[in-house]
């Protein structure tokens, strides 16, 4: 039921209920009323009855004594002139209406009568009782052939009583409807004769009311020998309550035409309420989808109208908040443009819309932005970060969709007619960006770098055109390029080898790992001087694994120190066993950069040191040169640490880096190792020896030793021993072995003697700490 129903309703029932109540109690007070006024009426007809019997008495008393007095008519009574005496009977009885005017003697006999028929000397028809009875001015009631008349009896006298005058009215019809006119009641007049009544008068119509619903009053008149004469007096409720029911049938008709104008009034009134509500829930109800433009056509100066210019001003706040998070969600707030997620949803449009054609994707990234920020402040920052943004959008072949990936990091996609021209596409928008930016007048050299994608035809999505951009992007910043476009060898690894990473863990909890010994060899002796240890993982269904399969992806996760402090605690303990048993043998173990950026590397290798009791000269940390060249300060102090500890360490892939000579001079490395690369190049090209002597050369100048890896013919050993390179390492001598293999290759070899005594160093056991270091 709608709300303007319910409120209407209510509203009916209610008054319904009010005007039921109110009717209700009007129509039994109106009964109440009626018979209490029946009762009043009935004892003022009782008190009416009796005056009017007291009137004729007075009456008839009047004239029968004036009759009596008259001396012509005591003459007449002493001479017994009869005519005269009923002339004067019958004159005196019309005078006052009486019906019946009778002279007797004093003994009761009928003298001369005038309205009854009795003749002379026949007696009186009175009572025994009532004619001894008889004096001056007494009334009675007398019953004559069903007739009922009022007597007053007057005495003649002359001077002494000589006879009786008799003077009486009927009571008939015409006296009950006379008093009936007069009281307003119903009055019957009865006889009761041996037990049954006989209505000699009446006044109530044949047919009348129900006996049920009459109330009566019996008046006692007298009695006439054996008959008894009442008067009864009555009135029918329903008449009585006829005034009252029409008063009653006013007030339902009123009420009748109350509720109709109730209704009509509780409907307009709801309509009234209900239609504005209603024009305010379908405006909710179009927020509540998004829509926040709806109208409302609430014109009302009352609280409805309040409610309807709050709803209005939430609105206004809502869609302004809605439009600012929509903002935030889709539009870079510095320089307008779409951001990561709006991008991706334009470029998913786009590639739907293509119809084959094809779609490039380029992600760039502003050179040493961050320099900008240091130097010149972020306000500085920001201006160019919005002229760049400007300079992108103005490309034509752009056509604004551009969006800013991050702080430097821009991205922009466009159709083009053939993949021939994506190099074009994005030289044009290096050349957008290669102008220098002014900030207040100032000018600001700043470059680009672009990773370019093109999608093929149905299979790239959005995020997948995004990411391979964005590893063209990587490539490019490796390679020190101002463009790269994406191939399929710049491709990640597959799902298989990256759940690999997962199961590191497991391997390292479970000890899956595996420690792999290739021995280093004098070049001049053929002495056995130390070995290199190197971490195979033995996967209980991939079979055993080789580093390149699963340390870069140590390396991507920041699990590359816990698989290096596993390794440097299962080294340490071999070489420490070893030492113990009077074979002492020098230990090579590569740390990687991350293990560089532990600025507690230290403090766990002087732990596990103590804790095997391994003299630190029989341990070398091997480290790349890229691992000191990202944060040289940071990496010459954590290297300082290390050797200060006795430990010997050692530049790995030496002469394949970009470092300075500058930091090689100051960190203290006692070996470097050249790369393979360059050893098994001396016979295939003769360019590559005077590059091996002049690394052998220097790294002797700089006090060093020197290893070459990767030896794998005797000529290449040859012509390393003529440069002078110290140490020699490749399969030419023997490839990685397992421990039982590797002691068995060592049985009957001569090693390099070493003299090393076990330090303890003070130090908490950090071995399987981890610590974030600081960067």
């Amino acid at each position: 039921m709608a709300l303007g129903t319910r409120i209407a309703v209510t509203f009916l029932l209610l008054l319904a209920a009010v005007l039921a109540a109110a009717l209700g109690a009007v129509s039994a007070t109106n009964r109440g009323n009626a018979e209490r006024e029946v009762q009043r009426q009935l004892d003022v007809g009782a008190s009416v009855f009796s005056r009017l019997l007291e009137s004729n008495r007075r009456q008839l008393t009047q004239a029968a004594q004036a009759v009596a007095s008259d001396y012509g008519f005591r003459e007449a009574v002493a001479s017994r002139d009869t005519d005269t005496l009923v002339s004067v009977l019958e004159n005196s009885g019309q005078r006052i209406g009486a019906a019946m005017v009778v002279l007797t003697s004093l003994d009761g006999d009928v003298i001369a009568a005038s309205g009854l028929h009795v003749s002379a000397g026949s007696p009186f028809p009175l009572s025994p009782v009532q004619r001894g009875s008889m004096a001056d001015s007494a009334t009675s009631l007398m019953v004559d052939n069903g007739r009922i008349f009022q007597l007053v009896t007057v005495s003649v006298r002359s001077p002494l009583p000589v006879a009786w005058i008799a003077m009486g009215f009927e009571l008939d019809d015409k006296a009950a409807r006379e008093l009936a006119d007069i009281t307003g009641l119903a009055v019957t007049l009865s006889v009761n004769f041996g037990g049954h009544w006989t209505d000699v008068a009446s006044t109530v119509p044949a047919g009348g009311a129900r006996p049920s619903d009459v109330v009566t009053r019996r008046i006692e008149m007298s009695k006439w020998g054996n008959a008894e004469v009442v008067a009864v007096l009555s009135r029918s409720l329903a008449d009585a309550r006829a005034p009252f029911e029409r008063l009653t049938k006013v007030l339902f008709l009123i009420a009748a035409v109350s509720l109709v104008a109730s209704a009509l009034a509780a409907f307009w009134l709801a309509r009234n309420i209900t239609r504005p509500l209603q024009d305010l829930t379908q405006a909710v109800d179009q927020m509540r989808t998004g829509t926040y433009d709806a109208t409302l056509n609430v014109q009302r100066r009352d609280e409805l109208g309040v409610l309807a210019e709050g709803l209005q001003l939430m609105q206004t706040a809502v869609q302004s908040r809605d439009q600012s998070i929509r903002r935030l969600a889709y539009e870079d707030s510095l320089t307008g443009l779409m951001n990561r997620t709006a991008f991706g949803a334009a470029l998913s449009r786009a590639l739907a819309d293509a119809g084959g054609a094809p779609i490039a994707v380029a992600v760039i990234n502003l050179d040493r932005f961050r320099r900008i920020n240091e130097h010149l402040g972020y306000s500085v920052g920001d201006a160019v970060l919005i002229k760049m943004a400007a300079r992108l959008a103005a490309v034509p072949s752009v056509e604004s969709a551009v969006a800013r990936f991050a702080a430097d990091q821009f991205a922009a996609f466009t159709q083009l007619r053939n993949a021939a021209s994506l190099q074009a596409w994005g030289t044009s928008l290096v050349m957008a960006l290669a102008d220098p930016v002014f900030v207040e007048a100032q000018p600001i050299d700043i470059t680009a770098t672009l990773g370019l994608t093109l999608a093929a035809e149905g299979s790239n999505s959005a995020d997948e055109l995004m990411r391979c951009a964005d590893l063209a992007l990587e490539h490019a910043r490796r390679e020190k390029r101002a463009l790269a476009i994406y191939e399929e060898a710049l491709k990640p690894a597959a799902r298989d080898q990256l759940s690999l990473l997962g199961e590191l863990r497991h391997a390292v909890e479970h000890d899956e790992l595996r420690l792999f010994f290739q021995p280093k060899i004098e070049l001049k002796t053929g002495r056995v001087t130390g070995a290199e240890v190197l971490l195979r993982w033995q996967h209980p269904t991939r079979g055993l694994l080789c580093p390149a399969d699963f340390i870069p992806f140590a390396e991507q996760t920041g699990f590359i120190r816990r698989l290096t402090r596993w390794t440097l605690d299962h080294a340490i303990a071999q070489g420490a066993l070893w030492q113990r048993a009077g074979k002492a043998l020098v230990l090579a173990v590569n740390i990687s950069v991350d293990d560089i950026g532990d600025v507690r590397l230290d403090s766990r290798v002087a732990s596990l040191l103590t804790r095997h009791q391994l003299p630190p000269a029989l341990l070398t940390l091997e480290l790349t040169e890229s691992g000191f060249i990202e944060d040289p300060t940071r990496a010459l102090r954590v290297l300082d640490a290390i050797a200060a500890l006795g430990v010997s360490l050692s530049i790995d892939d030496f002469g394949t880096g970009y470092s300075s000579l500058s930091h090689l001079v100051r960190l203290p490395v006692h070996e470097v190792k050249i790369d393979r690369s360059f050893v098994q190049g001396l016979e295939s090209d003769p360019e590559f020896a005077p590059v091996v002597r002049a690394a052998i050369d220097m790294g002797h100048g700089l006090g060093l030793q020197v290893v070459a890896e990767g030896i794998e013919t005797d000529e290449a050993a040859v012509r390393l021993r003529d440069f002078g390179c110290d140490i020699a390492q490749g399969y030419l001598y023997a490839k990685p072995m397992p421990l039982a293999a590797f002691e068995t290759w060592l049985e009957g070899r001569v090693r390099v003697p070493v003299i090393a005594v076990p330090v303890d160093f003070k130090t908490e056991d950090l071995a399987d700490t981890v610590s974030l270091g600081v960067y």
